[in-house]
């Protein structure tokens, strides 16, 4: 990348070394402007031991974050800088800061960064926030490391899966199913029926006037250690234990689930591959996951949310699949994110960014821990995001909702936890149709 911000044709910063938007990028642009009201805001929130650094040393520290996203204080780029220096009032714990981050705005293609002194224990915090038509979460996980000088993990590499029977029948089979599979789990929710008030809710929100949605932000954190330990027995992945506690935490919020009754998680998994994997910028696609929330065993919950992941995220990466990605028009992001993100299709957002596992430090401060923000897409009211450093697993509940209900969910999430830490693995050969997917 280029020291450089050359700008679409609208003159809107992109960060690359060409004017083109691809896709999603695109896609973002067009749904910020189609929702105003929706901050795109995305983050992480650092503890330091001790003090904060002073402004010198954070605008130094912050110089490989600039060089990486192609901007910078010396260029003009879309760099706010150390935007405050507060004093943390009497009580004020790290997840306070985090909720005041997210409530804070941050103008369109922007990024910042912002210190907090006097917190419990001696501590102090940096708030590093960005408009996520900039970047992604596995580009920010990229920031994270660069910030750190700590090794950044290969983005273009899944998580260890579970093992599958299929792989057996090889590299050709593969070949021909996660193309399929790839254009089914994407085409699926851009050509299925929209509903009458699902439609007339879109229509009534693209270029319209809409005052920002209050946010609220509450945190669950826990070893990571504990996460792979579940993951491990029950023969699934990380994310899947996730996704498997979500599903229990929102057995008891019913009030959130879909307008059809059913919740349908929109997990973005990064496309990246081995030739772009130190690209910061949005390389996503939205997966859509039902949960199953309905099933009142945690141990079976985990295993339906097993079915309905295995491979499809492997589907997705696939060089085909990266090609045509390449390929879209940027003008169709916008109507393709616009179906995403529509509240009666996906329930809610839940993005899971891998972080840097080596011990972190900025000019000279140890991180203690780290917390990640998210958006919360127009028209939902709750929006999740894993992000695991260091050896530590965070989740960061952003909802519409009152604190206090973001905080009963981050229980809620430990709780089920420690009912899966505790599970028997469930019967294996859960299956799960493309239709039933689909749904």
């Amino acid at each position: 990348m280029t020291g450089k911000s050359t700008g679409d044709a609208a003159g809107e910063p992109t960060g690359q070394p060409t004017g083109k938007l691809p896709f999603p990028d695109a896609a973002l642009v067009a749904y910020g402007r189609a929702h105003p009201g929706t901050g795109l805001t995305i983050g992480v929130v650092l503890e330091l031991e001790g003090p904060p650094p002073d402004r010198r040393q954070l605008a130094d520290s912050l110089r490989p974050v600039a060089e990486l996203l192609g901007t910078g204080p010396s260029d003009g780029g879309p760099w706010n800088g150390a935007v405050e220096y507060a004093e943390a009032c009497p009580g004020r714990e790290l997840s306070d800061v985090a909720h005041e981050a997210l409530t804070s705005p941050l103008e369109p293609h922007r990024w910042s960064c912002g210190a907090v002194a006097g917190l419990p224990g001696g501590t102090s915090a940096l708030v590093w926030r960005a408009d996520h038509r900039l970047l992604d979460g596995a580009g920010a996980a990229g920031v994270l490391a660069a910030w750190t000088g700590a090794h950044r993990p290969d983005a273009a590499t899944a998580s260890p899966a579970r093992a599958e029977p299929w792989r057996a029948r090889g590299a050709v089979h593969r070949a021909v199913t996660d193309p399929l599979r790839a254009a089914w789990l994407c085409g699926a929710p851009l050509l299925e029926r929209r509903r009458a008030n699902a439609e007339e809710r879109a229509e009534d929100a693209v270029g319209a006037e809409h005052p920002p949605t209050a946010l609220s932000y509450a945190c669950a954190e826990i070893g990571l250690g504990v996460l792979r330990d579940i993951a491990r027995r029950h023969g699934t992945t990380v994310n899947d234990v996730y996704l498997a506690a979500l599903s229990g935490a929102l057995r008891t919020r019913p009030e959130l689930d879909g307008p059809d009754g059913r919740v349908r998680a929109l997990v973005p998994v990064n496309v990246r591959g081995p030739g772009d994997a130190a690209v910061l910028r949005n390389r996503h696609i939205p997966l859509r996951i039902p949960l199953p929330v309905a099933e009142p065993d945690a141990g079976r919950r985990l295993a339906l949310v097993a079915a309905r992941t295995a491979g499809r995220a492997r589907a997705l990466r696939h060089p085909l699949v990266r090609a045509v990605f390449r390929s879209i028009p940027a003008a169709a992001g916008g109507w393709c994110f616009e179906r995403y993100f529509d509240p009666a299709r996906a329930t809610l957002l839940a993005s899971n960014v891998r972080g840097p596992s080596s011990a972190l430090a900025v000019a000279g401060r140890r991180v203690l821990r780290t917390l990640p923000l998210n958006f919360l897409p127009a028209g939902h009211r709750l929006s999740t995001v894993l992000a695991t450093a260091q050896g530590r697993a965070v989740v960061g509940f952003t909802t519409s909702e009152p604190r206090a209900a973001a905080e009963s969910l981050a229980a809620a999430w430990l709780g089920e936890l420690r009912v899966l830490a505790a599970a028997q693995a469930a019967a294996t050969g859960v299956t799960t149709s493309p239709t039933a997917l689909a749904r």
